[in-house]
């Protein structure tokens, strides 16, 4: 019986509308599939599919790509006999009541905007039920490259290790918290030029992007970039992470463009502080290698200078890592360093 419901064929084309943006297909395609898995339906051979499987068939859960006619996909392509994932004995599906775990990508913005689907496993379906596995993507740790062509000789590309650390600065006046975000830059190509052109470089391309104003920590100095705090994961196995967004569009792979994303470690208080505040002081400028080439105070250079002499540890003579808030302000006040406040994404801002 056909519905009379005057509501529906809006629900549908709202429906299709949601999933067009998602994924980027064709509206008419959107509202074909809308429309083909409102349509009653069971797969042909014997696969018991759950609820979220199902949704994933209709494409309520796609990303960033059109997955096309999954319910022929299941009936026509994916082979109904298989030794089974779980326990390794035969199975068929044309027989027996089976289960499939289709193996997909977690959507996340900055990680992974596209829901590939990346592997289907089978079952008995007394060993497993049906199931979306979806596998979170890597997220990088440590320094994080960057690559900035010479803004005389755009052929000629520089190369920084760009390292984060977050900091908390007390202000004296009324002991109030400010989230701050510390990136030191090491040049390790400089194509034979000295690393100090190459900071220049880096200076001039972050100010005109708008990381702030020189020297100035003033919250008037916004920019169009962004940054992302991942905390709702974080536990023993799994560390918070940033995202910087620049502001300028997307990559080739959908994500927003970055300055930078990685895991990082957050002293206790730091997020909530970023999130309450609403923006970051993020604060760029030389790793302690290249304080040579930088107005760094005297007493502060032999301080950092003597902690490293006495360190045997230290990673390839970096400093950075003892750089306190109080030292990253007097570096921003002694020119140092470039600051800027970059606003903090909300949850609802994320997706």
């Amino acid at each position: 019986m056909t519905s009379t419901n005057p509501d529906r064929p809006n629900a549908r084309k709202a429906q299709a509308r949601r999933l067009a943006k998602r994924t980027s297909m064709p509206y008419a395609s959107a509202l074909r599939q809308v429309i083909r898995a409102a349509e009653p339906w069971q797969p042909q051979h014997r696969w018991v599919l759950t609820n979220d499987v199902r949704a994933w068939l209709s494409g309520e859960s796609w990303r960033g790509v059109n997955h096309g006619d999954l319910y022929a996909w299941l009936d026509n392509e994916v082979k109904p006999t298989f030794d089974c994932d779980w326990c390794g004995e035969p199975g068929d599906a044309r027989e027996k009541d089976s289960s499939l775990s289709l193996i997909v990508t977690a959507y996340d913005p900055d990680l992974s905007p596209i829901t590939q689907h990346i592997g289907t496993k089978k079952y008995h379906a007394t060993c497993r039920t049906s199931s979306i596995a979806a596998v979170p993507a890597d997220i990088p740790s440590g320094p994080q490259y960057l690559g900035l062509p010479a803004s005389a000789k755009p052929a000629m590309v520089g190369e920084f290790e760009l390292e984060a650390r977050a900091l908390l600065d007390i202000d004296p006046e009324d002991d109030t918290l400010h989230a701050m975000m510390l990136l030191t830059a090491h040049v390790v190509q400089d194509h034979g030029q000295s690393p100090f052109a190459w900071l220049t470089e880096l200076e001039l391309y972050l100010g005109s992007e708008g990381v702030g104003r020189v020297h100035e920590l003033d919250d008037e100095d916004e920019t169009g970039w962004a940054l992302r705090v991942a905390t709702e994961h974080a536990d023993d196995n799994h560390s918070p992470w940033i995202a910087i967004r620049t502001g300028h569009g997307e990559n080739a792979d959908g994500t927003p463009h970055h300055l930078l994303v990685c895991q990082l470690d957050l002293p206790d208080g730091w997020a909530d502080t970023a999130r309450r505040a609403g923006h970051v002081d993020v604060v760029v400028g030389p790793c302690t290698r290249h304080w040579d080439n930088a107005p760094v105070p005297e007493d502060l250079a032999d301080e950092i200078a003597e902690l490293l002499e006495n360190d045997t540890a230290a990673a390839d003579r970096c400093g950075c890592g003892y750089l306190t808030a109080e030292h990253v302000v007097d570096l921003v006040e002694s020119h140092a360093l470039l600051v800027g406040s970059v606003r903090v994404l909300t949850a609802e801002e994320v997706v």
